[in-house]
């Protein structure tokens, strides 16, 4: 008894290794590997693909948006699609603007360990709330970068990009400061990175702590000689 119980156990364990956590671990490794492989060929060009998650919101993707604006920045937003309906003069300001717009859940609900029925929902019903408010959508981040294989599915069946990210500065957190976020920024960017950063939820206010940090890094950045580009010019 005690052997089968192990067995069946071991067989649980492999089919949830490969239902989500293989997939995501393992696609994120590869985007990485890939995106460091790629800076060492093509070094030369300092491009950066700024995105943010989480958003919109009310309080705080307005301010990013000047930020932007003021440095004639075109960035990527991943949205909840339940935030974006909420917000729906934010979603306009960012197509006005010229940013590209992708999906990030309808409720930031994790995709993990969920089945067909809750993946189809979430990634159908969030497309069409966007397209509702003018707007195409190719990109998709899952929430925590957490997937399985039904997502993999869906995302060729609705013809979707999947967009992971090479750069994170735990901006959500309670425990990082302008500083710390502006520190991990310019110290982990290379030419060709993806930078994920946050303009809603968080901790303790933590899209203002973001939005401060950037208007640190960004002079900087430029300086240096980075320019920024949208997901839909990224060459992975």
């Amino acid at each position: 008894m005690k052997k089968m119980y192990r067995i069946g156990s071991g067989l649980l364990c492999a089919g949830v290794l490969c239902y989500s956590l293989i997939p995501s671990e393992g696609l994120k490794y590869l985007w990485k590997r890939r995106s460091r492989r790629k800076s060492k060929t093509y070094g030369t060009e300092k491009r950066l693909y700024l995105t943010f998650d989480d958003g919109p919101s009310r309080e705080y993707t307005g301010q990013l948006l000047n930020l932007l604006k003021q440095y004639q920045i075109k960035a990527s937003f991943f949205v909840v699609a339940e935030f974006a309906r909420e917000n729906e003069e934010l979603i306009k300001k960012m197509r006005e603007e010229g940013h590209l717009i992708g999906i990030h859940s309808i409720r930031h609900e994790n995709a993990l360990f969920r089945g067909r029925k809750f993946v189809r929902r979430d990634m159908k019903e969030a497309v069409l709330t966007m397209e509702k408010m003018g707007c195409k959508i190719h990109y998709y981040r899952p929430p925590w970068g957490h997937l399985n294989l039904w997502t993999l599915y869906y995302l060729r069946r609705m013809n979707l990009n999947l967009t992971f990210w090479d750069v994170m500065a735990h901006d959500w957190s309670a425990k990082e400061t302008e500083a710390t976020i502006e520190r991990k920024l310019l110290k982990r960017v290379f030419p060709g990175a993806v930078i994920c950063l946050h303009d809603g939820r968080g901790e303790a206010g933590a899209p203002m702590r973001t939005i401060e940090a950037l208007k640190r890094a960004l002079p900087i950045l430029i300086k240096q000689g980075y320019s920024f580009e949208r997901m839909d010019v990224y060459e992975g």
